[in-house]
């Protein structure tokens, strides 16, 4: 369990002045990779609000979805998320458990054989299935199981984005995708929560999930894809769920 004091809180964001980004993938924030006190960590600081109840809101939300997913089946790594106040406004900031980059899913990919790649495809088809079948609320249960927000640590996959947290309504996390962009004081008069759909839609889809993930797969390795998609058709054809879903997948 992951446990940060309000000093150690300082602490971390007096040193993510002087560390290197861990990746450039994050749209919503850029990690920060340090050791403090014998542990590696990622500091991901998101941008600051003037809406303090919109940040309460998220907050208690983001611990309520770790549980939610947890409960599912699915693992997380130690996680805490926290606030602190700047200039007049409020500044989100998540603190996690970290992984070597050696385990990053995606890293692990790039560089597999075509069983190898095969096989990691069946563990994310797996996860993503799990959440599909044990969720309790489809409506109002999101989750993101792309490549990118996995690692690969001791033979089971760990999924490590939860920001923005997805225990909600579909409109009601377009409305948080919006604002805590890194341009939502602009857009959010000008892109109505709707329009977000062609983003979020696949948080909540099992289908656009699954055909997310495959066509992930093939871009990242298209020498393989051929046998991407074969074993993906013989994967859902044999999955526990709606006979409409594996057609629409199928589709692919």
């Amino acid at each position: 369990m992951l446990d940060i004091s309000d000093n150690e809180l300082e602490q971390l964001l007096a040193k993510v002045s002087g560390s290197e980004r861990d990746s450039e993938l994050g749209f919503f924030s850029k990690p920060f990779r340090l050791t403090f006190k014998e542990r590696d960590l990622i500091i991901k600081k998101y941008f600051p609000v003037r809406d303090n109840r919109m940040v309460d809101f998220i907050i208690r939300n983001h611990d309520a979805y770790v549980g939610e997913l947890i409960s599912l089946g699915i693992r997380i790594p130690g996680t805490v998320i926290r606030a602190v106040q700047l200039k007049g406004k409020f500044q989100i900031i998540i603190i996690q458990e970290a992984f070597k980059k050696e385990e990053m899913l995606r890293d692990i990919m790039e560089r597999s054989s075509e069983k190898e790649m095969l096989d990691l495809c069946r563990y994310i088809f797996d996860e993503t299935l799990k959440f599909r079948n044990n969720r309790k609320n489809a409506a109002e249960t999101g989750f993101h199981p792309t490549l990118r927000n996995y690692a690969l640590h001791n033979g089971s996959l760990w999924y490590f984005d939860t920001f923005p947290p997805m225990l909600m309504k579909q409109r009601e996390l377009n409305r948080i995708i919006i604002r805590m962009s890194p341009f939502g004081k602009l857009i959010k008069n000008l892109i109505p929560p709707d329009f977000v759909d062609i983003v979020s839609d696949e948080y909540y889809s099992f289908v656009k999930m699954f055909k997310g993930i495959v066509g992930s797969c093939c871009r990242l390795r298209p020498e393989y894809a051929r046998s991407i998609l074969s074993f993906s058709m013989e994967y859902i054809n044999s999955a526990e769920c709606d006979q409409e879903e594996k057609q629409k997948i199928i589709e692919i």
